[in-house]
């Protein structure tokens, strides 16, 4: 009976499906198990740098989530305007999940600091601060000047677009909680959605889903999809990717 257990539990083990994040929250661990709740999230910023490459193995997608800056020398500047709060640590990690998941094909879904790492790891670039580098006839507040809530502003979704099918609406109310920005995609991205001022909303794999799954998000669903049903579709279509 021991041994039975035994391989039933091995068993389970391997076949449980994982996926890799630097860093866990429970609004990405609820916005992951809304879909399945036996998915297990691993938190890479807690596995030894030995392990890394075992572990990531695993895994069959990669969730970059929202955070502190990224940092300028990542994309090749100085810290021109001594704004960014950055975490070395965090973009190591980063950086070695996004080339692993690159080179495995895996599913990529990056929100907010996620979504702006996922194209400086391709060679993209940021604005450091937009309101002091982007100059727009249209006002759009990005973050809270007291940075202590969320904002809420209008985003335009190129109906051409993945993300566009996912969310069947080329018209949403996101809400925004950055000071920085993608002013050059990295790789084959390809920027999707803006706010009405031209800031990027969300890119995604330019030669399309069935090429590579990577979409990156401004804004933070797993905070909206509770109150807003719409959110949980970016969630199921990821899942789907990484599973079926």
């Amino acid at each position: 009976m021991a041994l039975i257990f035994l391989i039933c539990s091995v068993n389970y083990v391997c076949s449980q499906k994982k996926i890799a994040t630097a860093t866990t929250n429970q609004n990405i661990i609820d916005y992951v198990h809304s879909v399945d709740s036996s998915i297990l999230v691993i938190d890479f910023l807690k596995v030894k740098k030995s392990k890394w490459n075992s572990t990531f193995e695993t895994v069959s997608g990669l969730i970059l989530s929202g955070g502190k800056d990224v940092g300028p020398k990542n994309y090749g500047v100085k810290d021109t305007f001594n704004l960014c709060i950055t975490d070395p640590k965090r973009d190591e990690v980063e950086l070695f999940l996004l080339k692993k998941a690159l080179n495995d094909s895996i599913p990529i879904l990056g929100i907010c600091r996620g979504h702006q790492m996922t194209n400086v790891g391709q060679g993209g670039a940021l604005y450091q601060d937009i309101p002091s580098q982007h100059n727009s006839d249209i006002k759009v507040i990005h973050r809270d000047s007291l940075q202590e809530n969320y904002v809420y502003h209008d985003i335009l979704i190129d109906t051409t677009s993945a993300l566009f099918e996912i969310y069947g609406v080329n018209h949403m109310n996101v809400n925004s909680f950055h000071h920085q920005a993608v002013i050059k995609e990295g790789g084959f991205m390809k920027t999707v959605a803006r706010a009405a001022d031209g800031i990027c909303e969300a890119a995604e794999w330019g030669k399309g889903l069935q090429d590579r799954w990577i979409i990156g998000v401004q804004f933070h669903p797993e905070r909206q999809f509770k109150t807003d049903q719409i959110h949980a579709n970016l969630i199921q279509a990821y899942l789907e990717a990484c599973f079926d």
